[in-house]
């Protein structure tokens, strides 16, 4: 698995620094893998999966704070029914203190999932959501990315690096000559690592069986 040690030699290589005396330093380029991950994570989220007690007539499900609630794709009960989400079609929303539906439903509102009817049973149910992708901390641990998509990484890197840089440089610049090299630099490295990252979200990552067990 790759780490940031990997990631940040990578871009090293990307950015013809490779040198005995680098011009972008390992915090820096350490800083700007670290937002890399961040948008990744906004375009490319973690599936993961938490199991909650509840019991029986609940009509609310409390959710742990590492489940953000517009996030939760899929919900089974204890014994791997699954809930639909409720799509606003034909009935009234799910309301806790409302009239039981008997519809095995669910929406989300805040840091819950409101049921439009009650818990059949105590057990344990089954979350299954996407999650914010963790930053990475160190130099050693793997970074947490799909597989094979390092590029997409190294892409945003060199751009936020440049753009960084950049912003930095340009406020001493007096413009006498045009746009700073940096400037169109980081432009054309923003452009790429857009282009690539569209291009493989086009791709199929499962969003489609997501879509209709939603």
């Amino acid at each position: 698995m790759t780490t940031r040690l990997d990631l940040r030699t990578m871009v090293r290589r990307r950015l013809a620094d490779t040198g005995t005396d680098p011009i972008w330093d390992d915090d820096f380029l350490n800083d700007a893998i670290a937002e890399a991950v961040r948008r990744y994570s906004t375009r490319v989220p973690r599936q993961a999966v938490v199991a909650v007690d509840v019991t029986a007539g609940d009509r609310e499900i409390s959710l742990p704070e590492d489940v953000n609630s517009l996030r939760v794709v899929r919900l089974f009960d204890d014994q791997g029914v699954l809930w639909r989400r409720w799509e606003g079609r034909t009935t009234d929303p799910p309301v806790s203190n409302g009239p039981s539906t008997g519809m095995p439903t669910w929406r989300a509102w805040g840091t819950e999932l409101l049921l439009a009817d009650a818990a059949p049973r105590t057990g344990l149910w089954r979350i299954e959501h996407m999650a914010h992708r963790a930053d990475p901390s160190d130099d050693i641990s793997p970074l947490d990315i799909q597989p094979d998509d390092e590029d997409l990484l190294i892409a945003q890197t060199v751009a936020i690096s440049l753009e960084r840089r950049a912003i930095a440089d340009g406020k001493r610049y007096t413009g006498k000559s045009g746009v700073h090299p940096l400037a169109a630099a980081a432009r054309s490295a923003r452009i790429d690592a857009d282009r690539l990252f569209f291009e493989r979200i086009r791709k199929p990552r499962g969003s489609y069986f997501d879509r209709q067990a939603g």
